[in-house]
């Protein structure tokens, strides 16, 4: 691993974070992690409060109202007493298990009290919006069928989350689960939203799911019309077979 990658967190606001919950989400299987966690964001009235200071993201960067913003940046609802780090950017696996301690270190030094975390998963269930569930520890799993979460008994798990959840592991006493909504599109509102759901109820909050499901209506048109044309375009097939695009 490369010596000089860099990873800070920075506040702009600083903020006590003992006994928060962090969600985080990162970008993965149906963008879902981005998509809810953003949303969460905007909806429960968090405040941009930090962002993540690294040179590992790739130089493209998104424009919001005129002005370039951070590619991972960290929000906080201090009533409610929630966090939430997001990346728009995946994060490039030469540095995913860097990023990874560094997040964990951050939430040991802050002394938060959990981690949850938003994914996707291809469970092989279309149309099918079940969540399941992977624990950190024995304690995070009771936390999973506390909120009747269908645990992931055996099989893999890859990307940051996982690295994430094994660091955690040596703490006992921590809660931290990856909760997985059931992804069927390359963005995957719907399963977006019943992630939403699962973790409103987890977080004893109130939220209204039903523009992300509006979105999921769209997608999925779009998604129709472009296979309809894919059938009338002999040759092009290669075109629908592209890399996930970074979530705007």
């Amino acid at each position: 691993m490369s010596n000089d990658s860099k990873i800070e967190f920075k506040e702009n606001t600083p903020v006590n974070f003992s006994g928060y919950t962090l969600i985080e989400g990162f970008p993965g299987m149906g963008l879902v992690g981005t998509i809810g966690a953003k949303y969460l964001a905007e909806k429960l009235g968090f405040e941009e409060i930090g962002y993540i200071d690294t040179n590992i993201f790739i130089p493209i960067i998104r424009i919001h109202k005129g002005v370039p913003i951070n590619p991972s940046r960290i929000y906080a609802n201090k009533e409610k007493k929630l966090a939430i780090i997001i990346s728009e950017q995946i994060i490039p696996r030469y540095y995913t298990e860097r990023m990874a301690k560094a997040i964990v270190e951050w939430i040991e030094e802050n002394n938060f009290a959990k981690l949850i975390s938003l994914e996707g998963i291809n469970a092989g269930e279309k149309g099918q919006n079940k969540i399941y569930g992977i624990a950190s520890n024995k304690k995070s799993l009771e936390l999973l069928e506390k909120y009747k979460v269908q645990p992931i008994k055996e099989g893999i798990t890859t990307g940051i989350t996982s690295l994430i959840l094994l660091e955690l592991k040596k703490n006992e006493n921590f809660e931290a689960i990856s909760l997985l909504g059931n992804v069927n599109l390359q963005a995957d509102y719907k399963s977006a939203a019943a992630i939403i759901k699962k973790i409103a109820e987890i977080i004893s909050v109130e939220i209204d799911t039903a523009p992300l499901l509006t979105e999921a209506k769209k997608t999925e048109k779009e998604l129709l019309n472009h296979l309809q044309q894919l059938k009338k375009t002999v040759g092009k097939v290669d075109k629908f077979e592209g890399q996930t695009p970074m979530y705007t």
